[in-house]
């Protein structure tokens, strides 16, 4: 064991098994394991309750197990992550800094800003991989650019050469001793008053921490995993792994449960067990699903505020209030629909399949901006998870190259006869509507009035009729993807016309809240950085490759009738800006050409909102609307949405 005096900086690594920044610093000498809470720093991105209770929760569980090894988790609430550190490494006379990586936008750029100045300091400052199989630089295709589709980046990834080797926890760890200005864990703030009543319902069904998080893998995997591949789909049941918020907050090792659903495959391939083996192959391509959106956050950090493809930067949204508000209560007259809103609400988490449909709903039924669904369900998921979410939001609207058609609309009522075939998904979270007959659960607008009358369903009243019929819904969208080529194709005239005309997002007139900017300024590489270290994206040929647990119990929880969306600073009222302006700068699509040893620094980037995207072709417009609503996606296709549910 070395002398050094080591601060361990937590995030969303919240473990301490298979932790290279916590082992790295334990076999160095003394450690400092600090966890700091800025709310300044989260932005227009500061966490929603249901995820603030998960983290207080986690954060809780880490402390005692860093305790049980001989230190404490010293937690501290601040105005300048900065200066808490540095009052850290004052107070103990600290010669290290460690922490390991994040990858979305705002993670990224704040941790290459503190990384800058503490080593201008002398302060050496090192940094780990704790969160992916491969890291976002090591995977480009042969010339070394990065991919935009999901296959070929999976495909890559999965034959790369790799050496997965998970640490064990620290035997034992030896305190560094200093006066901090720490607070406890209620002290944090993460937990106000008037909403732990709301929050003991999760306890019921979810169990955070790190050893939980080993139990619930361990379930899924010995009682679960065989079935996968066919129950995956199935909404109304607990048929996924439920991994996805210990997986955000770092209390399980991807690389763990990469390793044990492999040996569990090579076992049922010896035993012939072809249903085994693809159940397998299904739940990676989902852990595949989580990498890959760190991925694309990494390679285009743009992406949490304007669309990686050019279609959809003319297209007319409709951003009403009205709309808006009656998609996140559930009351558009939709079941599947409004069940799965109401299940967000009452449970912070909703299966991925009912994730794509009410994203969907909205993004091409309502014409709401995609963006604003996306701050939504940041609001509001149990398991928020920014990479997850862009990678989502922009496959439904055919941002991404292999995203959805823009044109493709789904019937709701069609998904519903699909994935919920008896209706026990909609009667559980919609009991208004829990004596309707299956055979018109999904439609009762159809319903004869009969029926209706011995159902209790009185359609305008205890259950509000369709927002909007689904033919008229697709007159809209086909108009609004017309007028958006419309726009483009005027745009592109007057830019050929060598006019001065400035054409700009569309969402650009919808009043906005703040995002924090991405902009990656030109630093001097730093001599102390190790091959471990995070790399920052790059704009080099930027001009020429810019893109032209509820195992058991279900939760039901009374939704209050404010229209709040979960941000603290407004409880109680309606959030009316929730669409994000276009601010972050273009990022690289080649691969960094400095050496491993140090940081490759990105070259200078200004922010330009006519940057020209590679530009996607539409399908067929002529094709029949009734032939896309009984249309079904491959498996692969849908895949890349995050279908594939964790």
């Amino acid at each position: 064991m070395g002398s050094n005096k080591t601060i361990v900086w937590f995030r969303r690594d919240l473990r301490i098994e298979d932790n290279p920044a916590l082992a790295a610093a334990a076999r160095d000498g003394s450690v400092f394991p600090v966890y700091i809470w800025c709310p300044q720093d989260e932005g227009q991105f500061y966490a929603g309750r249901v995820s603030r209770w998960w983290l207080k929760q986690s954060l809780a569980h880490l402390d005692h197990s860093l305790r049980s090894l001989g230190a404490e988790l010293v937690l501290i609430r601040t105005q300048s992550t900065l200066a808490a550190l540095l009052e850290c490494i004052e107070a103990i006379g600290a010669t290290k800094v460690v922490f390991n990586h994040l990858y979305d936008p705002i993670s990224l750029v704040c941790d290459h800003n503190i990384k800058g100045k503490l080593v201008e300091l002398g302060i050496s400052v090192q940094s780990y991989n704790a969160d992916l199989l491969n890291e976002p630089w090591e995977v480009y295709d042969a010339r070394g650019q990065a991919f935009t589709t999901f296959e070929a980046y999976w495909d890559k990834s999965l034959n790369m050469q790799r050496e997965l080797v998970t640490l064990l926890p620290p035997w034992k760890l030896v305190p560094a001793t200093g006066n901090v200005a720490k607070c406890s864990i209620e002290e944090l703030g993460l937990e106000n008053e008037t909403e732990k009543s709301s929050n003991a319902l999760l306890a019921r069904a979810w169990s955070p921490g790190w050893s939980n998080a080993d139990k619930a893998l361990s379930e899924f995997s010995e009682l679960h995993l065989l079935q996968y591949s066919k129950n995956r789909t199935k909404v109304g049941q607990n048929s996924t792994s439920l991994l996805s918020p210990y997986l955000h907050f770092g209390e399980l090792s991807v690389r763990k449960v990469f390793q044990l659903a492999r040996m569990k495959q090579i076992l049922w391939a010896k035993e012939g067990n072809s249903i085994g083996v693809e159940s397998v192959t299904l739940f990676l391509r989902a852990i595949g699903l989580r990498e890959y959106s760190r991925y694309l956050c990494f390679n285009f950090p743009f992406t949490h505020e304007r669309p990686l493809l050019s279609n959809l930067n003319f297209f007319p949204w409709q951003a009403d209030q009205n709309n808006f508000k009656a998609w996140r209560q559930g009351r558009t007259g939709y079941p599947l629909v409004d069940a799965g809103m109401r299940e967000l609400w009452a449970t912070g988490w909703i299966h991925n399949r009912i994730r794509v449909i009410v994203s969907s709903f909205a993004v091409k039924v309502l014409l709401l901006p995609w963006k604003w669904g996306m701050k939504y369900f940041w609001d509001t998921l149990l398991d928020a998870d920014l990479e997850s979410d862009i990678l989502g939001w922009q496959y439904i609207p055919g941002s991404l190259p292999d995203g959805h058609e823009l044109e493709r609309l789904d019937s709701p009522e069609v998904q519903g006869s699909k994935f919920d075939p008896e209706g026990e998904y909609v009667r559980h979270w919609l009991p208004e509507l829990a004596r309707l007959p299956t055979e018109w659960i999904h439609h009762p607008w159809d319903a004869p009035d009969n029926v209706l009358n011995v159902s209790g369903v009185e359609l305008g009243f205890n259950y509000p009729k369709p927002f909007i019929e689904i033919d008229l819904a697709r007159e809209h969208l086909t108009k609004a993807i017309f007028k958006m080529w419309e726009m483009e194709a005027a745009a592109k005239a007057a830019n050929s016309n060598g006019t001065d005309e400035v054409v700009v997002d569309n969402s650009d007139g919808i009043e906005s809240l703040p995002i924090p900017k991405v902009i990656l300024k030109d630093n001097a590489p730093c001599p102390t950085y190790s091959s471990n270290d995070q790399k920052v994206p790059t704009c080099q040929n930027s001009k020429s490759n810019q893109f032209n647990r509820k195992r058991s119990k279900h939760m039901q929880e009374e939704r209050p009738l404010q229209d709040n969306l979960h941000n603290p600073n407004e409880a109680g009222t309606s959030r009316t800006n929730e669409d994000c302006s276009s601010t972050a700068e273009s990022s690289m699509s080649k691969k960094q050409t400095t050496s491993r040893n140090s940081f490759s620094v990105p070259q200078s980037c200004s922010s330009s909102k006519d940057n020209s995207f590679l530009e996607c072709e539409s399908s067929d417009m002529k094709q029949s609307w009734q032939e896309q609503i009984d249309m079904e996606q491959s498996s692969s296709k849908d895949g890349a949405t995050g279908d594939e549910c964790l």
